[in-house]
């Protein structure tokens, strides 16, 4: 009963943001930043949500979708990894590792050209919708707005269905988890550590500032110098 109430939670959760991806509010609640802490926290570990909403932030940093340009979801691929990651973290006890991390990331990160396949399915769907729409308002109606407003069921569904999905199939997750030896536990979190710095690359190549590569140097010093200043204090 509590991993269905998870899955309702996680379904309604990503579908809502997956609408606003599309433009019903742009408040900036679908980007993996904002989307995997709230997720999390609805889920039962907000850290854990924002530990894997950050190096999803900075990875996708630089998609936009421009004109016939459409990107990799990037909001299905954080509302699905923080659906899956969170409920397995509870149930084997680890919390969201970096071992759990890197193998939830392993299974969901098609999902990000999977809803890009989505989006594109979704904006024919919006065209034929528009259509019908402009013929509707050409014979008389004058409210057509509700089956432009229809072409959002799309991403609300796919999304959350999506999600719901994966919470169902968290233990799963959790059961490799816990069959992993400390070799493969130490070589995942190696592996979750190298997409971390993976995204981190990929932001610095997004920004269109010069300085950028000299002012991301300077701000990893400076991390690593407050992180030894830390430590000395302990």
């Amino acid at each position: 009963m509590q991993l269905a109430i998870l899955a309702a939670t996680a379904g309604v959760i990503g579908g809502l943001a997956a609408v606003e991806r599309k433009g019903a509010f742009q408040l900036m609640l679908s980007r993996p930043l904002v989307l995997a802490p709230l997720l999390g926290l609805a889920l039962g570990d907000a850290a854990g949500g924002l530990a894997l909403g950050v190096p999803l932030e900075l990875l996708f940093l630089g998609g936009v979708n421009l004109g016939g340009a459409v990107p990799e979801n990037e909001t299905l691929l954080a509302a699905a990894l923080t659906s899956v990651v969170i409920p397995a973290g509870l149930c084997a006890r680890t919390g969201a590792d970096p071992a759990l991390s890197a193998l939830g990331l392993g299974v969901c990160a098609p999902l990000a050209m999977l809803g890009q396949q989505l989006d594109r399915r979704g904006e024919h769907r919006a065209l034929g919708l528009a259509a019908r729409a402009r013929e509707r308002l050409a014979a008389g109606d004058l409210d057509p707005a509700r089956v432009q407003l229809a072409g959002l069921a799309w991403p609300l569904l796919t999304t959350g269905v999506i999600c719901a999905s994966v919470v169902l199939a968290s233990p799963l997750l959790a059961a490799m988890r816990l069959h992993c030896g400390p070799r493969l536990v130490l070589a995942l979190a190696g592996g979750w550590r190298a997409a971390q710095l993976l995204a981190v690359a990929a932001a610095i190549r997004a920004m269109r500032e010069r300085r950028a590569a000299w002012l991301s140097a300077l701000s990893a010093l400076a991390v690593f110098g407050a992180a030894l200043l830390l430590r000395a204090q302990r």
